[in-house]
C-alpha cells in the first residue's frame, strides 16, 4: 500500500526525479517549497503543493508551516532534498511510529557541514582526510598555511556550496591574499591533493548503510555542480563511507567528495548531509523507493549498475558545451548528450521542462540583483552557513 511522502526542496532536479519515481511506485507525493519559481511547483507528480515561508527569514515560521502541512496530509515520510534539512533537523523529535523523518540530529549535522569540523569527525573514525585548518584572520591563515606541506592550498569558506567561492593557489598567491581575509570569517585552508575526483550518495539509517554510490561527473556548472552522471564500482569509497555512516550512527541521505591518489588512496574533501545529484542515478531503482518507504531491504548495500547515467540536459548546452576546449571534450560531450538520461524532460509531466527555463532566468535576476552567481541564488533563502 502506498504512503503519503512529503518532499521539501522542490527547486531541485533530483526532487523533481523522486517525486515521479515515487508516483510510479503508487506512493502519494506532497510539496513544500519556498521558492516561488521551483522547478517542480507545476509537476503532475504531486497530489498537492505548498508555498512555505523561507527558512532564512524565519526558520521557526518555516517548520511551523511544514509541521501543518505534515498534519492536514496525512504525510507518513518527510525526505528533505536541499539545505533546508538543516531548518528541519530540530522536528526530528517529531519521529513517530507513523512518521519517518529522513533527519539526522541538529548538532551532528550541523558538524558534517562544517568543511572543518568533518574533517575531525573522519579523523576520529580513522578514515584518511587531507590536512585541514580553520582560519578566522590574517594571522590564523598565515599559521595554517605554515601547517600544511606542498606547493598549492586549498581555500575555501567553512561553510559554501557549488564551489564557487573554492581558491587553488599555490602558497604565494595564498599569502598575498591573507590581507584581504576578514578578521571573524571562518575559512577552511586544505591541502591540495592532485588526483581523480569521484562523488559519492548514500542513505543510512541509525549507522547502517542501506544504499550507496559512486560517481563521476565530467561536465560542471561552475567549479563543483555535476551536471552529468555516471555510476562507477569503487569498492573503496564504498567502504569508507560505511565506515563513516556506522562510526557517526548516521541517519539520512548524505554525500561525500573524494580524491583518489596515484597509489589508490581515497580521501574525502568534504561531506554534504543531504541529497545530491547522485540521487539522479537511483530514482529508477524500484528497490531504492521501498528503502525511502520504510522497506527491509534485502539486507545487502543496494548499488545501481555500473555505467548507469544521467544528465541535466539543458545544464549540458548552457555550462557544459561552452567549456568544451578539444576534440576529445567534444566527442564526449556529445556521448552523453545522446546516450545519458535526461532528467527534467518526461512526456508524462512535460510542464517542469519549460517551467526550468523561467526557473533558469529568474535565478539569473536574482543573482545580478543580489551581485552573486545563479547557483548561488538558488539557495540563499535555504542555505545553512553554521550556527
Amino acid at each position: 500500500m502506498g504512503k503519503t511522502f512529503l518532499l521539501t526542496g522542490a527547486r531541485a532536479p533530483v526532487t523533481l526525479d523522486l517525486a515521479r519515481a515515487l508516483k510510479r511506485a503508487g506512493h502519494r507525493v506532497i510539496g513544500a517549497e519556498s521558492l516561488s519559481h521551483a522547478l517542480s511547483r507545476r509537476s503532475n507528480a504531486f497530489s498537492a503543493f505548498y508555498s512555505v515561508p523561507a527558512p532564512n527569514d524565519g526558520p521557526d515560521a518555516f517548520r511551523k508551516a511544514v509541521g501543518k502541512v505534515i498534519e492536514d496530509e496525512g504525510v507518513e515520510v518527510l525526505v528533505p532534498t536541499c539545505e533546508e534539512v538543516f531548518h528541519l533537523a530540530p522536528m526530528r523529535g517529531a519521529s513517530t511510529d507513523r512518521l519517518t523523518l529522513w533527519v539526522d540530529d541538529p548538532a551532528k549535522l550541523g558538524r558534517l557541514h562544517s568543511k572543518v569540523e568533518f574533517n575531525t569527525c573522519a579523523l576520529s573514525a580513522g578514515l584518511p582526510v587531507p590536512f585541514t585548518f580553520r582560519a578566522t584572520s590574517p594571522k590564523e591563515l598565515g599559521s595554517a598555511l605554515d601547517g600544511i606541506g606542498g606547493d598549492r592550498v586549498v581555500l575555501k569558506p567553512e561553510y559554501s556550496r557549488f564551489a564557487t567561492r573554492t581558491l587553488i593557489l599555490d602558497r604565494d598567491q595564498a599569502r598575498n591574499i591573507i590581507p584581504s581575509i576578514s578578521t571573524g570569517a571562518a575559512w577552511c585552508v586544505q591541502e591540495f591533493l592532485p588526483g581523480k575526483e569521484y562523488c559519492s550518495y548514500s542513505l543510512a539509517k541509525d549507522g547502517r548503510l542501506l544504499a550507496h554510490l559512486t560517481y563521476s561527473h565530467e561536465f560542471k556548472a561552475g567549479k563543483g555542480a555535476g551536471i552529468c552522471f555516471e555510476a562507477v564500482s569503487h569498492p573503496a569509497i564504498e567502504d569508507w563511507v560505511k565506515r563513516f555512516v556506522e562510526a557517526t550512527g548516521y541517519t539520512g541521505q548524505i554525500a561525500f567528495d573524494f580524491i583518489e591518489d596515484d597509489s589508490g588512496t581515497v580521501r574525502a574533501l568534504e561531506c554534504n548531509p543531504r541529497a545530491t545529484s547522485g540521487l539522479h542515478l537511483f530514482a529508477q531503482n524500484p528497490e531504492f523507493i521501498d528503502l525511502l518507504a520504510g522497506g527491509e531491504g534485502s539486507g545487502r548495500i543496494l548499488a545501481p549498475e555500473s555505467g548507469e547515467s544521467a544528465q541535466l540536459r539543458l545544464a549540458m548546452l548552457v555550462y557544459g558545451l561552452p567549456s568544451i576546449d578539444s576534440w576529445h571534450r567534444l566527442t564526449l560531450w556529445g556521448s552523453i548528450f545522446s546516450g545519458a538520461r535526461e532528467t527534467v524532460f518526461d512526456s508524462r509531466d512535460p510542464i517542469p521542462f519549460f517551467d526550468q527555463f523561467i526557473s533558469f532566468f529568474a535565478l539569473i535576476r536574482a543573482g545580478l540583483r543580489g551581485r552573486v552567481t545563479p547557483l548561488e541564488a538558488s539557495t540563499r533563502d535555504i542555505e545553512w552557513n553554521g550556527p
